[in-house]
């Protein structure tokens, strides 16, 4: 029963971090990196992944650019067990640089049987199309 609890609290939970190799780019470039994965204190069955690209405007509206992927899945994880997911997504060229009115960032979810989740934010900077990074 506390367990059940505990997870319903995201207590002990797997949790998922993004790892992204570069954070500034170019609307149109890739952005590469992965999804670590690990185990929390009890055992959990994992239903899948799903990670979206959202466009933030100064007074917190926030808007879906794209649904990046979702990773369908049917795993048990136990408390020491840790996974790696590749990530790589291409940037759509319309995108607005980022300013400090306008950020972007992917929301990943780890969603668990029952529903459960357990979310990552991982803020890019979408620089303008005629900038050249070093």
């Amino acid at each position: 029963m506390i367990k059940k609890v505990m997870s319903y609290l995201n207590i002990g939970s797997p949790h998922v971090d993004l790892v992204l190799n570069n954070i500034e780019i170019n609307p149109g470039e890739k952005i590469t990196g992965a999804f670590h994965v690990e185990g929390g204190w009890a055992k959990q069955h994992i239903k899948r992944l799903e990670c979206d690209l959202v466009k933030e405007f100064q007074g917190d509206t926030v808007e879906t650019v794209d649904a990046v992927t979702t990773i369908l899945m049917s795993k048990s994880m136990d408390s020491n067990d840790n996974a790696e997911y590749p990530f790589c997504y291409q940037l759509p060229t319309s995108l607005d640089p980022s300013t400090e009115h306008i950020s972007y960032r992917f929301h990943t979810r780890l969603i668990f049987q029952d529903d459960v989740k357990s979310t990552d934010h991982d803020e890019i900077v979408v620089l303008g199309r005629e900038t050249i990074k070093a």
